[in-house]
């Protein structure tokens, strides 16, 4: 209901939450939030096994160029070529056709 706030200071009340922090990071993208935003819960996954959750919420953001770097990071070749298919940016299509 657009307390973004409070939803912000009771994901960073704790070390991590029981949740997890994937829930927190989706709600600000559903709820259209500026990159800032949406990069401080996915800052906050930082194990190895987190990789997989980052790229996916990167994509749905629209963020392209992370979701690619997350893709090479896993060195899933179809997620770079996922990234490819969707991004409008020449730059971040390069990057994509270079690890391929």
């Amino acid at each position: 209901n657009g307390q973004w706030a409070a939803l912000r200071n009771f994901c960073d009340s704790r070390a991590k939450p029981p949740i997890g922090i994937k829930p927190f990071a989706l709600a600000a993208i559903k709820g259209r939030q500026g990159q800032v935003e949406v990069m401080h819960y996915i800052e906050r996954m930082t194990d190895k096994s987190d990789s997989e959750d980052r790229y996916s919420l990167f994509c749905e953001a629209g963020m392209w160029k992370r979701a690619l770097g997350e893709a090479v990071t896993l060195g899933d070749g179809r997620k770079i070529a996922h990234v490819r298919s969707m991004s409008t940016s020449p730059e971040v299509q390069r990057l994509c056709d270079k690890y391929l």
